[in-house]
């Protein structure tokens, strides 16, 4: 690998010299990766994001874990990864940090649902998404005007010229999570698109109360709605762990009331299969075929613990 500049090693993190190369050369983006999901995730799902061979990436999670940036732990024959204060000290650039704590049954399961559902991280995970498409058309607009273009609506810049210093606070506050989308992730709801100015939200589902999707609505997220002011309305994408459950979720949403439910489009239910991180099953051996036969009895013994 030929590197474009020297690597400095800061001494003050305390973190081994050969382990920081390690890092830089080989782990940084799978630290990256899982510290995304809030620091842990299964590694199967590893793989779907990996841009190296499963076999590889398989091979790099375990010398991860000979060089203490992360631990494997097992659940029902399925392994996830927690990232050590190592990893933490490299991200953070610091040495006094917090370490990881073990994740509870709800956070492992937000973290499989949300890691099975997206396709980009980096793209979904960043915080400004709720807010650019709308400052960047009012500054398109604003740029229209300034230049005469005939083309300008001026309704647009009239009726929103009071909601752009909100929006871009709100946006500010959203690099540290403090902005009123980011608060909805405590409550299990993530933003996931805008289109033709309707917001697209992700509920997670996690078997709960009766009415609880009425509930989130009302109380989570229509206040959120209408105090933004810049959407015209929302939509809801439930995501579920099975097909049985998919099927309940259906028939409860159409039981559902939709009193106070002023800016909701459309409510879907989408299965992503997931219980089957929470069930003992066997590790895939496809990627197998083409590894030297010597290999492959090393390869087992160590996929039986993981």
């Amino acid at each position: 690998m030929k590197l474009e500049k020297d690597i400095v090693i800061p001494a003050n993190l305390e973190i081994n010299p050969y382990v920081y190369l390690d890092i830089i050369l080989k782990f940084q983006d799978y630290i990256k990766l899982i510290y995304s999901f809030g620091g842990y995730m299964f590694v199967k799902q590893i793989y779907k994001f990996s841009s190296k061979v499963q076999l590889q990436t398989f091979q790099d999670i375990h010398s991860m874990e000979d060089s203490k940036l992360l631990k494997i732990i097992n659940i029902n024959n399925n392994n996830y990864v927690i990232l050590t204060k190592t990893s933490i000290k490299y991200l953070k650039n610091k040495k006094n940090i917090s370490y990881i704590e073990l994740p509870t049954s709800t956070q492992l399961k937000a973290c499989c649902y949300l890691a099975e559902y997206i396709s980009n991280p980096s793209d979904f995970f960043n915080p400004k998404n709720p807010y650019t498409p709308f400052l960047n058309r009012y500054k398109n607009e604003l740029d229209k005007y300034k230049n005469n273009d005939k083309n300008v609506n001026m309704n647009f810049l009239k009726n929103n010229k009071d909601y752009v210093k909100i929006i871009k606070e709100q946006e500010i506050k959203s690099e540290k999570s403090e902005d009123i989308i980011s608060k909805l992730n405590r409550s299990r709801i993530y933003f996931d698109d805008i289109k033709d100015n309707f917001i697209t939200l992700l509920i997670l589902d996690f078997d709960r109360n009766k009415n609880w999707i009425y509930k989130s609505l009302l109380e989570k997220i229509e206040p959120v709605i209408k105090s933004l002011k810049i959407y015209t309305g929302y939509n809801i994408k439930v995501l579920t762990e099975s097909e049985e459950r998919k099927k309940f979720l259906i028939n409860d949403i159409k039981k559902m009331q939709t009193k106070g439910l002023m800016f909701l489009k459309d409510i879907s239910v989408i299965n992503l299969e997931i219980g089957k991180y929470f069930r003992a099953n066997k590790q895939t051996e496809s990627f197998l075929k083409n590894i030297d036969v010597l290999e492959i009895k090393k390869i087992k013994e160590r996929l039986k613990s993981n």
